[in-house]
């Protein structure tokens, strides 16, 4: 495995920003939720660093597993339309998937006596 220095070819990069994104929405929508607290600090620091790891490692995984998946910078062209199908619908899940579990921790682990 080569890592180059563009982080957008990190499996774990979409998922990263996803989280921050999701994280800074429902910081700014959750009644009670404060940006400078521990809670904060554990969302968007530790939950930053595990995501971009267990999604880097499914994103890795996957590409292996499906050859079409990774990118080359070899490769003159653009990508198939079947590569093109399996990374949105890769990238639909991450959003869905990422959504529920920032919610889930934020309302049920970091805040729990809000009101939902």
């Amino acid at each position: 495995m080569q890592l180059t220095n563009r982080p957008e070819e990190f499996p774990g990069f979409f998922a990263t920003v996803l989280w921050v994104g999701v994280g800074v929405f429902l910081f700014w929508t959750t009644p009670g939720a404060a940006f400078l607290s521990w809670q904060a600090f554990v969302y968007f620091v530790i939950g930053t660093a595990a995501i971009g790891l267990f999604f880097g490692l499914v994103g890795m995984t996957l590409q292996r597993l499906i050859p079409s998946l990774k990118p080359q910078p070899d490769r003159i062209g653009k990508p198939t339309q079947s590569a093109q199908l399996i990374g949105t619908l890769v990238g639909a899940a991450q959003l869905v998937l990422i959504y529920l579990f920032s919610k889930t921790i934020i309302t049920q682990f970091l805040f729990p006596s809000l009101p939902t």
